[in-house]
């Protein structure tokens, strides 16, 4: 079994926002392999599917990103999944927009939302889906830029980017690439 955590902010004021590119993932991967209609349990929303043998449940925290560790923490421990089987979405503000990494531990790079998972499960070994929205162009607090939405141009580019992780999603899961 495996848990894969978008994180993000609840609320149709952050829809579009750069901070809820881990929801913009999951609600397309949910779209894209038809999963089961989304839930709500331990402060989250959740929904799962078979891909073969496995069972993959994708979930959103509906905490806000700073308390994201809460609802992981409790899904974690709901569903008994290792650490190793836990994947964490995320924008990354020091990736270039557009790239994207996989990795399993490591720290939070100032990613609050990634401290918060650290610190509720009491480790950093878990997978982490790093994807790029750069840095703001001129200067600009870096609070108010994760929680913009996404420039016209930039949105093409994200949902570009969005729709290859769906494709390359059972390949990720089995920390192939990225």
């Amino acid at each position: 079994m495996k848990l894969i955590i978008g994180l993000g902010n609840p609320g149709p004021e952050y829809l579009n926002s750069r901070h809820n590119l881990g929801f913009m993932v999951l609600d397309s991967l949910h779209a894209h392999y038809k999963f089961e209609n989304w839930k709500s349990k331990f402060d989250g929303m959740y929904a799962s599917k078979r891909f073969g043998s496995e069972k993959i449940i994708l979930v959103k925290p509906q905490t806000y990103m700073n308390l994201s560790g809460f609802c992981v923490a409790k899904f974690k421990q709901f569903f008994k999944v290792d650490d190793g089987n836990i994947f964490v979405i995320y924008d990354d503000i020091d990736l270039g927009f557009g790239n994207k990494k996989l990795k399993q531990g490591g720290g939070d790079a100032g990613h609050k939302g990634v401290r918060s998972i650290s610190q509720h499960l009491g480790t950093k070994n878990f997978n982490r889906i790093r994807i790029g929205i750069g840095r703001p162009k001129e200067k600009k607090d870096v609070s108010s830029f994760v929680l913009s939405n996404f420039s016209t141009t930039e949105i093409d580019s994200a949902q570009t980017l969005i729709k290859n992780l769906c494709e390359d999603f059972e390949n990720i899961i089995k920390k192939r690439q990225v």
